[in-house]
């Protein structure tokens, strides 16, 4: 499991008093970019001809945050394949402890020449699969949310 923690500034809040939708996608973002970063798949990852490009992501909202809040977002790998895997990530509101928002991403792994998805090497999908072997945790929550009328009130 990998760990960010950023603060809230004032700066993040919209019209209601709390964090616009646009901060928490880019706390998510930059809580996956670190975790990738971390397994390997930053800068030298590039260098070595290969990048990874979000194909997806899916972000559910559980309660409102405000000016002042610390956030730590926890990352872990929660499926993989050998081209893909998907990060999972609850972020935590540090005054309570309670679950602000969950996020699901669709990580591709993408050749820089070729400008396509390719089969990770092995020993990077050894290394994926060796940090979601060990990440342990709790059952994550919210998996899998749609954005539909009948999928009912988030997970808390």
């Amino acid at each position: 499991m990998f760990i960010y923690r950023c603060p809230v500034p004032s700066s993040w809040l919209d019209f209601n008093g709390h964090m616009n939708v646009i901060p928490y996608f880019e706390v998510f973002c930059s809580a996956s970019n670190l975790a990738g970063r971390d397994l390997g798949l930053g800068l030298s990852y590039l260098d070595e001809g290969y990048s990874i490009f979000s194909g997806d992501i899916h972000i559910t909202y559980v309660r409102e945050v405000r000016a002042g809040a610390t956030l730590t977002v926890r990352t872990r790998i929660l499926d993989i394949d050998i081209k893909r895997f998907v990060f999972h990530q609850e972020m935590i509101d540090d005054r309570d402890g309670a679950l602000a928002a969950t996020a699901e991403h669709l990580q591709l792994n993408v050749g820089v020449a070729s400008r396509k998805v390719e089969p990770f090497r092995a020993d990077v999908l050894e290394r994926l699969r060796k940090a979601q072997r060990e990440q342990g945790g709790s059952v994550p929550r919210n998996v899998g949310r749609a954005a539909t009328l009948t999928s009912g009130a988030p997970a808390r």
